[in-house]
């Protein structure tokens, strides 16, 4: 069956070849088989799938702690100065890779995870706080924190060569891990406590979107997006076909840095004391969790 599937991905996905251009990061090839992405993405996608649904419904069943967190949250009156400001530079940033991206013909890669961080965190600067779901998504983005930390650690830049390109490539990825600083310390968001439930959900969304959306994008477009084609320079290639696997079991390991690096942040900084919202005012309730 897979041998028929793969042979159908060969004739439907982009023509590419079947030796590896090491010397970019863009183009793609058959560095793995027809035949194996087609077993990985069935198998990939049917797991994360599944593991998302399941410590989704462990980590907010209705009364779990986090639940009640979200019940107990009193949201602030409006945005303040500063979160406009740091979601206007977020977004400034973001316009300029944007058009660099179009400069050079690759809005594509705007699918990267870090790019996806950038929009994510601008999403939920402007979102209103009284909804649950700039919450949700903060929190599950203290998880994911790390491929930008990797990116900083061991920058790809091979193929940068357009006008300040590498410099608001570090200024982008320096703002991905800033402006969660922020936002923990404005107070205006509800910060979960540690939780396994919540890490292995916030691993499973990032797979199930990297498993999913981009490996077909990379498959339909051959272009090797956040390297589904073909490993990066460096250990990975020591694993040969297996550096997918061995890649996700890596970004498991990852995901639980929440627990040590975000954990000291939120532990150490204080919070800003932040004007009570109008029902606080109303009410003259104006007691709020540290959160």
């Amino acid at each position: 069956m897979f041998e028929r599937m793969g042979d159908w991905l060969l004739n439907v996905a982009a023509e590419m070849p079947f030796e590896t251009d090491w010397d970019s990061s863009l183009n793609g090839s058959w560095y793995l088989s027809p035949r194996r992405h087609t077993v990985e993405f069935v198998i990939y996608n049917a797991l994360f799938l599944y593991t998302v649904r399941y410590f989704y419904m462990r980590a907010l069943y209705p009364g779990s702690p986090i639940s009640k967190l979200f019940a107990a949250y009193v949201p602030p009156a409006k945005k303040s100065k500063i979160e406009i400001s740091v979601m206007v530079i977020l977004t400034a940033s973001l316009s300029i890779t944007v058009y660099q991206k179009w400069a050079r013909g690759g809005l594509l890669y705007l699918l990267q995870p870090c790019h996806m961080s950038a929009m994510l965190l601008i999403s939920i600067l402007a979102g209103p706080k009284d909804k649950k779901w700039p919450h949700l998504l903060l929190n599950i983005y203290f998880h994911i924190m790390w491929g930008t930390m990797l990116a900083l650690l061991s920058p790809d830049l091979r193929d940068y060569n357009l006008f300040f390109e590498v410099e608001n490539f570090f200024i982008e990825h320096y703002l991905l891990l800033l402006a969660p600083v922020y936002m923990i310390w404005s107070n205006r968001y509800v910060i979960w406590p540690l939780s396994m439930d919540v890490a292995l959900m916030s691993f499973s969304i990032f797979a199930l979107y990297h498993s999913f959306i981009l490996s077909a994008m990379a498959l339909i477009k051959g272009q090797n997006l956040n390297y589904l084609l073909m490993p990066p320079p460096g250990p990975l290639q020591a694993f040969g076909k297996w550096y997918r696997p061995v890649m996700y079991l890596f970004c498991v390991l990852l995901t639980m840095t929440r627990y040590i690096l975000v954990e000291v942040v939120i532990q150490i900084l204080p919070r800003r004391k932040i004007v009570p919202s109008v029902r606080e005012a109303e009410t003259g309730d104006t007691k709020r969790k540290i959160l």
